[in-house]
């Protein structure tokens, strides 16, 4: 999962803090979003699988995006991707450009 590979970077390469303020984070996020599910902002992938998609910053980790699709009563948690990438590639080897 996305998160775990994330937090698990943290926690061997860079330290403990930052681990625990990005798990602090992505909880608050999806806890916002779980209440809010129409906050973010509309993909612009246009996979017909991936209609409805949205994004969402993690708080105080910006470069980290949560795609999510909004429900009735809260979000699915599509993936968590580093906005640093190079997103296209990335969608086109998941196959979804």
């Amino acid at each position: 999962m996305d998160i775990v590979d994330h937090a698990t970077y943290l926690a061997d390469e860079v330290d403990m803090e930052l681990y625990l303020r990005f798990m602090k984070a992505v909880d608050s996020s999806f806890t916002l979003l779980a209440t809010e599910p129409e906050m973010g902002w509309r993909s612009r992938i246009r996979h017909p699988s991936l209609k409805g998609v949205r994004m969402w910053r993690i708080t105080g980790f910006e470069d980290m995006l949560v795609f999510y699709r909004p429900r009735p009563n809260g979000v699915d948690i599509l993936r968590i991707v580093n906005g640093k990438r190079n997103l296209r590639k990335f969608l086109r080897r998941e196959g979804l450009e």
